[in-house]
């Protein structure tokens, strides 16, 4: 029995190990990262909740309806005994604390009535339009209302950026020295090359674009683009009015894309095929989700520079580490198992490995592979479909041909016959 277990254990390698604590620390994480109601734990320092009504009659209570002073709390009460918070209508939070500090206050999501401690600094930030608190006390209380300096500013969650309209949006092949001479128009226009090079040159100034970067164009830009490489270029087009404060931080400039933005990209191609409800609302909030993530471009790369510690170097090595062998065995019919057997780990972890760092799974990371090569192969013009379709190990010509066009809107075919138009 002693060997058998021994046997099992070895099976657990370092990595192993390691990953389950990455798991950890990630869900802990992502727990402390929302925000505390007044029934969690957090609250337990300032008071605690109830579910009935307090009596007032039998306790020798006074209750009086909480005037609240909106979302800007310019005053604290604090009461010298325990007193009690009854919303009884709308959604509201509590800001609370020890002391008046600004950075020791807090803020609850009101859950259940509350028991608010002697001597805690609290008022009530209404977050609906309208709700309807009581405040109950006993009979003889001392209160004091002590200004905040400075006032505390409750920041709604509002957008802040709207795609009002998608006018158009093309996926296109050009041949080489193809050139478009020019336009301006009153849209935002983005560029996204999926394939190959492309200039564009934007008020004077040239910009080259690689594979997996892209460009915004805002209003009245006028812009051109070429193709001055003798290897053709495949790019996405997307046409559309947007509603935004700043647009300074997104123009005149390239973005690389990482595997979030590229993922986003194919999620917008898929939902503007799609034939399901608010399929195309979808391609609205994809496209309004690329552009929020283009405005943070800046910042998310100081912080993923500054948060990048140990466990994190392993898991995006050991990430890499599969990525490779399976473009390695691209030609195979490799199975998840395979790749399970060969890393020392479960089927489970690979599958949030990838879910966390591509937000696709390990099958569908390898059929998208499958696919960008065949589009490499059919671009080389020295194979026919069906033996493109056997060289990546689809089961048969009729399956390779119907996952291509679900991934990318047109078949094989349409595909070949668009590459030098």
């Amino acid at each position: 029995m002693l060997v058998f277990f021994n046997k099992i254990f070895a099976k657990i390698t370092s990595k192993s190990i390691l990953y389950i604590c990455i798991l950890v620390i990630y869900n802990y994480t992502w727990r402390l990262s929302m925000i505390n109601k007044t029934s969690s734990i957090e609250f337990k320092k300032y008071g605690s909740t109830y579910e009935e009504h307090m009596s007032v009659k039998d306790n020798n209570l006074i209750c009086r309806k909480l005037n609240t002073s909106g979302r800007i709390i310019s005053h604290m009460y604090c009461f010298s005994c325990p007193v009690y918070i009854e919303l009884t209508e709308g959604i509201a939070s509590i800001l609370i604390g020890n002391s008046l500090e600004p950075d020791k206050l807090e803020t609850f999501a009101i859950h259940h009535y509350l028991k608010i401690d002697a001597n805690k600094y609290f008022n009530i930030i209404p977050l609906s339009q309208e709700i309807e608190s009581y405040l109950i006390t006993p009979a003889n209380y001392n209160l004091r209302t002590e200004f905040l300096n400075p006032p505390y500013v409750y920041k709604p969650i509002v957008s802040k950026l709207q795609i009002e309209e998608i006018l158009g949006y093309y996926y296109v092949i050009k041949s080489p020295n193809y050139r478009f001479k020019g336009e301006a128009h009153k849209h935002y226009e983005l560029t996204y090359v999926d394939h190959g090079s492309l200039d564009t040159t934007v008020e004077g100034t040239t910009y080259t674009l690689n594979s997996y970067d892209l460009m915004l164009y805002g209003p009245n830009q006028f812009h051109t683009q070429q193709i001055t490489k003798n290897k053709s270029c495949s790019y996405l087009t997307v046409i559309f009015n947007m509603d935004i404060i700043d647009d300074d931080a997104i123009l005149n400039r390239v973005f690389h894309c990482d595997n979030e933005l590229h993922n986003i990209f194919n999620k917008f191609v898929k939902a503007s095929s799609n034939s399901l409800p608010y399929s195309k609302t979808l391609m609205l909030c994809y496209l309004q989700e690329i552009i929020i993530l283009l405005t943070q471009y800046d910042s998310l790369g100081e912080t993923k520079h500054i948060s990048t510690g140990p466990m994190q170097h392993f898991q995006d090595g050991l990430l890499q580490e599969i990525l490779d062998y399976m473009n390695s065995m691209i030609t195979e019919p490799l199975t998840i198992e395979e790749i399970c057997h060969k890393f020392s780990i479960s089927r489970s972890s690979l599958q949030t490995l990838f879910r966390n760092n591509l937000e696709i799974s390990p099958k569908n990371y390898m059929v998208q592979i499958k696919l960008k090569k065949s589009k490499e192969l059919i671009r080389e013009n020295k194979y026919t479909i069906s033996e493109i379709a056997f060289m990546l190990g689809f089961s048969s010509i009729h399956y390779f041909s119907r996952t291509f066009k679900q991934h990318f809107n047109l078949t094989p075919s349409e595909y070949a016959k668009k590459l030098y138009r």
